[in-house]
């Protein structure tokens, strides 16, 4: 049964983290795992945010943040 009354912060961040997941579900089936992460970094998230979002750890992550990085800096020097 629904509750009365207006949502805490803690009711909105649940609703938040499940969304996030949903979200992130569906992008995982028509995007590689390493677009989906520089979409969710695009957003200023944390590695450890982006890893829960998408169930991994956020060394992985963060691992996957620095290869974009180098890859954005090779193209930046051949252009």
């Amino acid at each position: 049964m629904p509750r009365e009354g207006p949502a805490t912060l803690d009711d909105l961040l649940k609703q938040a983290k499940t969304t996030n997941r949903l979200l992130a579900a569906q992008l995982k089936a028509q995007m590689s795992q390493m677009d989906v992460i520089r979409l969710l970094s695009d957003l200023s998230l944390t590695a450890r945010e982006i890893g829960e979002i998408l169930g991994t750890s956020a060394a992985t992550v963060a691992v996957t943040q620095q290869r974009l990085r180098n890859k954005s800096r090779k193209k930046q020097s051949e252009g």
